[in-house]
C-alpha cells in the first residue's frame, strides 16, 4: 500500500525540478532577450558624408561631417585618415599627398601647401572627431575648404573635390554599454569589436 505513495511523491519531485530547470530557463531566457533589446535601443550608427557646395551660405565649399543616425549616444574613441594604406598624420598631410602639383617632390608638395594655408589662400576648418561623443541624429562637421580665389589654391581645392570620393577614413566608436564598431568609409562598413585599439 506505501509503494503507489512513493511513487507518486517521486513524480511529484520530479516535475517540480523539472519546472524549476525549464522556469530558469525561461527567466535565463527572458533575461538575454531584455539585455539585447535594451543595446539596440541605445546603438549608434555613425555615418560619413561629404559634399562640395554649402547651402546655408550659397556658396561652393568642400564639407566632410559626421552623423550619428542610430538610437543612442555614440562614443567615438579615435578616427585615423588613410591614404593608399597608410594612415595620415593630420589634414594638411593628406591634401599635400592627395592634391599637391603632382611635378613637385614630397617635401616640396608639403611646402607648398603650407604656403598656401600660411598666406590664407586657402582657409580650412575642422572639428576634432576622436574623443567626442555624439547625441542621436547629431551632425558635426568635421573640416570645411572654401572655394578660394588664388589660382594655386583652386587647383588644390580641385583636385580634393576629386580625391574626396575615395577619401578612406577608420572610425572607432562604442555605445553607452561599451559595445564598440570598427567603421571604415568609403566601404561602409562596420564591424563589431571587443574594444577600440589603434592598430600600427
Amino acid at each position: 500500500m506505501k509503494m503507489p505513495y512513493r511513487i507518486v511523491e517521486l513524480v511529484v519531485a520530479a516535475s517540480v525540478v523539472v519546472i524549476s530547470v525549464a522556469s530558469l530557463f525561461v527567466a535565463v531566457h527572458q533575461s538575454v532577450v531584455m539585455e539585447r533589446t535594451l543595446a539596440a535601443s541605445v546603438w549608434p550608427v555613425m555615418e560619413f558624408q561629404h559634399r562640395n557646395y554649402d547651402t546655408t551660405r550659397d556658396m561652393r565649399s568642400l564639407i566632410f561631417e559626421f552623423t550619428n543616425s542610430g538610437l543612442g549616444p555614440a562614443q567615438v574613441r579615435y578616427m585615423r585618415l588613410i591614404n593608399e594604406g597608410e594612415a595620415v598624420q593630420s589634414p594638411l598631410h593628406y591634401f599635400a599627398e592627395c592634391c599637391a602639383p603632382a611635378s613637385l617632390t614630397s617635401e616640396e608638395r608639403n611646402a607648398h601647401v603650407e604656403r598656401l594655408f600660411m598666406d590664407d589662400s586657402l582657409f580650412l576648418v575642422t572639428e576634432v572627431i576622436g574623443g567626442r561623443v555624439f547625441a542621436p541624429q547629431q551632425t558635426v562637421v568635421f573640416a570645411r575648404l572654401d572655394y578660394p580665389e588664388n589660382p594655386e589654391a583652386q587647383a588644390v581645392w580641385e583636385a580634393l573635390n576629386t580625391a574626396r570620393r575615395t577619401l578612406e577614413i577608420e572610425l572607432c566608436y562604442c555605445s553607452v554599454f561599451d559595445d564598440c564598431w570598427l567603421a571604415n568609409f568609403p566601404r561602409q562598413t562596420r564591424e563589431p569589436i571587443d574594444q577600440c585599439r589603434i592598430e600600427d
